[in-house]
Order: C-alpha cells, then sequence, then structure tokens
C-alpha cells in the first residue's frame, strides 16, 4: 500500500465493492462526476470489478484511511498511454468520511506513484467549473496547470457548465515543494529518473502493493 499523511492507496479489492456502489451513488459525489449514467446496482459491481480488473489500460484505486483502515474513495490512472507516457487521473472521496486534506494527499501519492513507479510524464483531468474544493486541491496546492476551458460541455444541476482541463508534468510535479516528501513515502528512497515504462509487461509497474 502507498501511505501518505492521512491516507493511503492499496489495489481495489472485492471486499470493498458494497463501498463503491455507495460511493457511486452518493448524491455529492454523482453531482461532481463528470459522465453521467444511472444509479449503480449492487449485483452489478461483481461484473464490473471482473472487468475492471482485466483491462490493462486503466488502474483503479482504493483510497484507505489511515486511522481507521477502512475505505473513503476511489483514484487510479485510466487510458493509459505507454507511448506517450500519459495517463487520465480523477480522485473520488465519499462526503463526510475523510479528514481535511485528504484529497490533496490522495493526489499527491498518486503523481509521486505515476512518475517514479508507473514511469509516466504527464497526467490529466477534468473539473466541472463550480467544483471548487477539486480545483483548488489540484491547481493552487498540488501544482498543476489550467489547461483549456470546455464551454457548456455539460449539463448538471438543471444548467451548462463548463469542463476545465487540467494537468501536470512530470518536472512540474518534482518542483513542488512536498514532491521529495512522496516520493520517498512511494519509493523508500530518492530515486534516479524513471524509465519508460516496458509495453511488454505494463503491469508491473502498476501494483502499488508492490511498493
Amino acid at each position: 500500500m502507498l501511505t501518505g499523511r492521512l491516507v493511503g492507496l492499496r489495489p481495489m479489492q472485492a471486499d470493498d465493492l458494497d463501498f463503491f456502489a455507495d460511493l457511486a451513488n452518493a448524491p455529492q459525489v454523482r453531482s461532481h462526476v463528470v459522465g453521467w449514467d444511472w444509479p449503480v446496482a449492487r449485483d452489478a459491481q461483481r461484473d464490473w470489478f471482473a472487468s475492471a480488473s482485466r483491462d490493462p489500460r486503466n488502474r483503479r484505486l482504493t483510497v484507505v484511511d489511515r486511522a481507521s483502515g477502512k475505505p473513503v474513495g476511489m483514484t487510479g490512472l485510466w487510458e493509459i498511454d505507454w507511448h506517450n507516457q500519459s495517463a487520465l487521473t480523477a480522485v473520488k472521496l465519499m462526503p463526510g468520511a475523510t479528514p481535511k486534506g485528504a484529497g490533496t494527499d490522495s493526489i499527491m501519492l498518486t503523481m509521486a506513484w505515476s512518475f517514479y513507479e508507473v514511469g509516466l510524464r504527464r497526467l490529466h483531468s477534468t473539473v466541472l467549473d463550480f467544483n471548487a474544493a477539486s480545483l483548488g486541491a489540484y491547481v493552487r496546492r498540488c501544482g498543476w496547470q489550467i489547461e483549456g476551458r470546455d464551454r457548456e460541455a455539460v449539463f448538471r444541476r438543471g444548467t451548462w457548465h463548463d469542463l476545465i482541463r487540467v494537468a501536470i508534468l512530470r518536472p512540474e510535479f518534482d518542483a513542488g515543494p512536498d514532491a521529495a516528501e512522496y516520493v520517498e513515502r512511494v519509493c523508500g528512497a530518492t530515486p534516479a529518473p524513471p524509465m519508460p515504462p516496458s509495453q511488454d509487461h505494463p503491469a508491473r509497474h502498476l501494483d502499488p502493493a508492490r511498493a
């Protein structure tokens, strides 16, 4: 497990499925998710888990509260592009279940793992224009850059909202004041620059349980 200040990140497990259903159906979470779908049925979670576990381009991680050991959210990498060393990332946390700063802690752990273990160079994400908490975590506290705005791209709360595109490069992460701490947390020591990941064996880079 990757251990941060407040939370840990570990591979998702079958025991997490009930929590994931609750997370996906939480109104505050659903209102901030960029995509849209029907409410999640618990019975469908096992099929989703089996499919997600076999997908080499997506790697979902459970966010665990360090104090209680209980799952409190989900993060990970989606649409991993091994050739261009980039991926989409996001974090969902159960409202009221995490201490202040858990989102920032999750993002910092994900960046350190992605850049120094997986071997990526760029991470990107999208944030709805009314989600000030997420935008602040990415841009103000974790050093991400706003790269663009898709105007009126998402229908939410009965009206249209802009979608803000944010991203960070590994050198920008390295320049942050807390980067060395999180690299130490993930790798155990400040490592040499990562080599490009092997396209033949991508899974070996993606198991945080081995970090």
